[in-house]
């Protein structure tokens, strides 16, 4: 026999959806539904009449079937196709209100992301991976949400085993230009212990590294440097501060890939 959702639960959330609704996430632990309004936050405590998973399935079946037409919930067919970042812009809101960590994944890597729907995504699933996702998009990183998502990467920085997940996060970051001077010097002075760390400063700012010495250049290579031999331009860049702390960085990195 297929379960049904409880009487009161079905009228909580009929009532919650027949109003205006930004995004669901759903603890499956405490069995809560948690819903994002215009006017803040709403709890609904499930109470569920069968297994957890089976009731869990009830309620994103409604949820679907309210936000995407779909009475099954999120569509199998689509999670692979909004995981490529091919969701459709006008469906990015839907998405939000599924209580699916997939769908809101979707939302993070969609090229049509916006400052305000990364807030709602952000609030419906504040992970790393979702960080470093929204990052990516110019209309996040100039927005509200770009000082906001930098901020969590770094301060859960240390708490990240993953060195290839760590050196994206720093990537994200610096590629945002959203890491402040103060937080730059710290990173670069930790990456002597983690290599790793060096990659995003040598993507994003190779010539306004930290810590290095100039070496000098002759007189007639500096004279060619001047006027543009591309050549002596190159040396005179590798022997500038920064140039000589590009170049100790990436040996570094080279002896610990």
């Amino acid at each position: 026999m297929k379960a049904e959702l409880a009487a009161e639960d079905a009228l909580r959330l009929n009532i919650l959806l027949a109003g205006e609704l930004h995004a669901v996430r759903i603890d499956e632990g405490t069995m809560t539904l948690h819903a994002l309004t215009p006017k803040g936050e709403a709890r609904i405590a499930l109470n569920r009449n069968c297994r957890a998973d089976l009731y869990l399935m009830r309620v994103r079946e409604l949820l679907g079937g309210h936000a995407l037409d779909s009475p099954g919930g999120y569509p199998v067919h689509l999670r692979h196709w909004t995981r490529m970042g091919h969701a459709s812009p006008k469906n990015l809101a839907a998405l939000l209100k599924l209580g699916e960590p997939e769908a809101v994944t979707a939302v993070a890597l969609a090229p049509t992301l916006d400052d305000e729907l990364a807030r709602r995504a952000w609030w419906a699933l504040p992970t790393m991976e979702v960080a470093r996702s929204m990052l990516e998009h110019a209309a996040v990183r100039q927005g509200r949400m770009g000082p906001v998502l930098a901020g969590f990467l770094i301060e859960h920085l240390p708490f990240e085993e993953d060195p290839i997940l760590a050196m994206h996060s720093i990537r994200a970051v610096i590629g945002a230009d959203l890491l402040d001077d103060t937080a730059a010097e710290q990173l670069w002075a930790k990456a002597r212990r983690r290599p790793h760390y060096f990659i995003g400063f040598l993507e994003h700012r190779p010539d306004a590294l930290p810590g290095g010495t100039p070496r000098e250049l002759p007189g007639d290579l500096l004279a060619l440097a001047a006027a543009g031999e591309p050549w002596a331009r190159l040396l005179a860049r590798c022997r500038s501060a920064s140039g000589q702390s590009f170049l100790a960085a990436t040996e570094l990195v080279m002896e610990k890939p």
